[in-house]
């Protein structure tokens, strides 16, 4: 123990620059840490991104057969129940416990604001939902059952390589995504920022489905590994996807 002591003394006063380059290096995580949380938390607040991303005026309505839109299949295939909202109830609470999203739920009901009052009754659902990516394609079919619901254009790696193939699930969702590259953390509001609208994130790191700020490639194999959708698109999926909702890659 004390040689080990009398060590770290020998190469502190033999090597102050080092350690000072460590302390400096701990630093610059530490603030980098802060930064990513500061941008995660004002996330929902950034109105640059909103209006980058404006949401569209399009909502789905409960009345599936007056529709020609694929996504009222949801709608009437949909299982669904009443639920009695307990005092202690959100939204984001009520959706987890069923495994739905918060935008799903607020569709089915027709509200606004996203809050909600004890004693409330809401249609819930627990439909299940999956996601296949043909890469060769370049195609996207989300799926309820072995129903296809809707078929969209997406941009997978530029190399067959990139995009991996197997099976994952969605690990994350966020809204106006801020994209961290090359060590620096590059905000939702940026003309530079890649991801787009919208982020879903796989189990496996740095992977996802997102937007993008290049509609024109939509189609073409040039990501960098992660599965680009048109920002409209992958805001009405976003809507109706939750964590765990599982994902299928293949080549053919």
């Amino acid at each position: 123990m004390i040689r080990a002591i009398c060590l770290c003394l020998i190469l502190f006063l033999s090597a102050p620059d080092a350690f000072a380059r460590l302390r400096d290096d701990y630093v610059a995580q530490r603030l980098l840490l802060a930064d990513l949380l500061d941008v995660r938390n004002s996330r929902y607040l950034e109105g640059a991104a909103r209006s980058r991303f404006p949401k569209s005026e399009r909502k789905l309505h409960l009345l599936p057969w007056l529709q020609r839109d694929p996504l009222a299949m949801v709608y009437a295939r949909a299982r669904t129940w009443t639920y009695t909202v307990k005092p202690d109830d959100t939204l984001y609470r009520i959706a987890r416990r069923y495994g739905t999203t918060v935008e799903f739920i607020e569709q089915l009901n027709r509200l606004k604001g996203g809050r909600v009052k004890p004693g409330q009754a809401l249609l819930i659902t627990d439909q299940v939902f999956t996601l296949e990516i043909n890469k060769t394609l370049n195609r996207l079919y989300f799926k309820a059952g072995d129903v296809v619901i809707k078929v969209y254009p997406v941009s997978t790696g530029k190399s067959s390589q990139q995009t991996p193939v197997g099976t994952f699930f969605i690990q994350s969702r966020y809204p106006f995504p801020a994209w961290f590259h090359k060590g620096v953390v590059v905000a939702a509001a940026s003309a530079d920022n890649y991801l787009g609208s919208r982020w879903l994130g796989f189990n496996k790191p740095q992977f996802g489905i997102h937007g993008t700020i290049f509609p024109e490639l939509i189609g073409q194999s040039v990501s960098k590994g992660c599965i680009r959708m048109k920002n409209e698109d992958v805001e009405e999926l976003y809507d109706l996807i939750p964590v765990g909702t599982i994902v299928v890659i293949t080549k053919l």
